[in-house]
């Protein structure tokens, strides 16, 4: 009765755990966020760049005028961004691996034409894709407070009502200036567009490519 009471899950505890190995698991290590900030405003993105939080210093509007807020912002996430961007360049993507080589099947020469003129009309519709995502974009919070402007990528403007600034708490300044900056971002870098042109007859394409002596096999030029 005078034993020590011991709940059933601490009970061998020191043999569950496994043994440490001086780095922490991989669930455990995400992505490094990125920061910009300026005249008391701070903006986080991750590696790729992608809008994660706002947030304002305690006594913000005694570093900067809560006119110049959108200004504070616009600097914060640009170089939030410009750090991202570096980091891509320092630790670039690995490559994907080559998929396998399509099995042999015959092809004939309307069928190479047919898959050309698919591989053109998938190009002109990405460029037309591209150009309207690369052009100006604008983006208006949904309480109207706040209004940005991107182009190529990058955040050009970020205005602010100045008279809803000052009525405004802290908490709802930063869900307005968030949610501008997150759709900017998804409007101007859309990430579908990100990895390049892609569409079935690309893929079959670039398949054949990678594997020329399918290809003339196919075309009845080798046996």
């Amino acid at each position: 009765m005078g034993g020590v009471l011991r709940l059933g899950f601490e009970e061998d505890d020191e043999h569950d755990r496994p043994p440490p190995t001086g780095l922490p698991p991989a669930s455990q290590h995400p992505a490094e966020p990125l920061s910009g900030h300026a005249d008391g405003v701070t903006v986080t993105v991750d590696e790729a760049a992608e809008i994660r939080d706002v947030s304002l210093d305690r006594g913000w509007r005694r570093l900067v005028d809560p006119r110049r807020l959108g200004d504070a912002t616009l600097a914060a996430a640009n170089e939030a961004t410009m750090r991202a961007l570096a980091k891509q360049v320092e630790q670039p993507p690995e490559s994907p691996d080559a998929p396998a080589p399509p099995p042999y099947r015959p092809i004939t020469p309307q069928d190479a034409v047919r898959l050309l003129d698919e591989v053109a009309a998938d190009l002109t519709a990405f460029t037309r894709r591209l150009a309207e995502a690369t052009g100006p974009v604008s983006v208006e919070s949904q309480g109207g407070h706040v209004h940005g402007t991107s182009h190529g990528g990058r955040v050009t403007a970020l205005k602010v009502d100045p008279q809803w600034v000052n009525q405004a708490r802290d908490s709802e300044l930063i869900a307005e200036l968030r949610e501008v900056l997150a759709g900017l971002r998804v409007r101007s870098a859309p990430a579908h567009l990100a990895a390049g042109p892609d569409s079935p007859a690309i893929a079959e394409l670039n398949a054949l490519a990678r594997d020329p002596h399918t290809l003339l096999r196919g075309l009845g030029l080798l046996p």
